[in-house]
């Protein structure tokens, strides 16, 4: 309950108290007084600890479920757009954050092993100071901001790091210890349901080779969902990514059903690089997008970027057509790094938009709008 509330009523009380006593009447007749009073001094404390308990409540059950194409946020669509952040090396200046207009931001997780899920930061193995993605979820929710966790990566007791993206999840030798983490993670924020999970960054091949086939994505799909939804009371949104790299829909329109059959709770995850900014007009990137709401698969760009392996590319069409198709759409990278040109902040924190299309003041004007 709010201390203000109780000092006020505190103040309240002890000014009837103190009309009482002054009061000329026989004891009896004081008696009877106070014991009325004291049923209104009960009253007003229940009352107003039970105004504060209802809103508790409705903090801690506010929902976040996937009905057929569509994420659902207290019974209303869930329009969202935001950013990719770097908190697990040192939680952002959230003065930076505000004047953006960001509602979800899908956090970094580059050495999962060794990343604390609660408590203070630790040192790892490659000399980096990690903190815990519960503070991480902590300082974005103080802003409002729904949180998606992703692993990006794994670092031995050597630290040496393997990045997730471009890999087969299941033939990796730190598989069933990755499994043990995400579990473990699943357990803490099962009652959190403004933090989502994605199972894996970027799997599988830009050309889908090195074995990759559409059954391998369901299987590998199937038993990572599996691991989290074991945990008892785990049914917050988990977030799956498509194969290519993530850049790629083909899986989820030839598999996504099958998949779906057996999980809820399921949004599906594309990043937006060369196979989306590269030969695509707007019309193209509207069908492509409209294919997968008609599908009935509920899907976000976790990643959007200026610059890849190819270069420089244009995001204009891309982030037109998200915004009138209201597609959750995440950039990558909110940091402060003059000199990457994917870097939404100057060193200073201002818009960066050194050598990059004017990419910090484009992104910021489309969350804007």
């Amino acid at each position: 309950m709010d201390t203000w509330i109780y000092l006020k009523n505190f103040l309240l009380i002890t000014e009837i108290s103190s009309k009482i006593n002054s009061l000329s009447v026989m004891n009896s007749s004081r008696i009877i007084l106070y014991g009325i009073f004291a049923c209104i001094a009960g009253i007003i404390f229940s009352c107003s600890s039970d105004a504060t308990d209802i809103a508790d409540t409705e903090s801690k059950d506010l929902q976040y479920k996937v009905i057929d194409n569509t994420i659902i946020r207290n019974g209303k669509p869930f329009i969202a757009n935001g950013v990719n952040t770097l908190n697990s090396f040192g939680i952002a200046n959230q003065d930076l954050i505000k004047p953006w207009n960001i509602t979800i931001v899908r956090e970094f997780i580059g050495n999962l092993r060794e990343q604390p899920i609660s408590g203070g930061a630790i040192q790892d193995a490659q000399g980096f100071y990690l903190h815990s993605l519960q503070s991480i979820v902590d300082a974005n929710r103080a802003n409002n901001l729904v949180t998606i966790l992703c692993p990006f990566g794994w670092v031995d007791n050597l630290g040496k790091q393997t990045l997730f993206t471009g890999l087969n999840p299941k033939e990796q030798p730190f598989y069933d210890s990755y499994k043990i983490k995400m579990k473990a993670i699943a357990k803490h924020f099962k009652n959190q349901p403004d933090v989502w999970l994605e199972v894996w960054n970027e799997p599988y091949h830009f050309n889908n080779d090195n074995g990759y086939t559409h059954d391998l994505w369901l299987s590998d799909q199937t038993d990572m969902i599996d691991n989290l939804r074991a945990v008892e009371g785990f049914n917050n949104i988990i977030v799956v990514p498509g194969n290519e790299q993530g850049q790629s829909e083909t899986v989820i329109l030839e598999k996504g059903a099958a998949l779906l059959a057996h999980h809820s709770n399921i949004v599906f995850d594309l990043h937006a690089y060369e196979k989306w900014l590269l030969n695509n007009t707007s019309a193209t990137i509207q069908s492509r997008i409209t294919l997968l709401h008609t599908s009935g698969f509920a899907i976000l760009f976790g990643e959007i970027g200026v610059i890849n392996a190819s270069g420089l590319m244009s995001v204009t069409d891309f982030l037109s057509i998200a915004k009138k198709s209201q597609t959750i759409t995440l950039a990558w990278l909110f940091n402060r790094n003059t000199n990457d040109q994917n870097a939404l902040l100057t060193d200073e924190g201002a818009e960066n938009n050194t050598n990059n299309n004017n990419w910090g003041t484009t992104f910021k004007s489309f969350l804007a709008n």
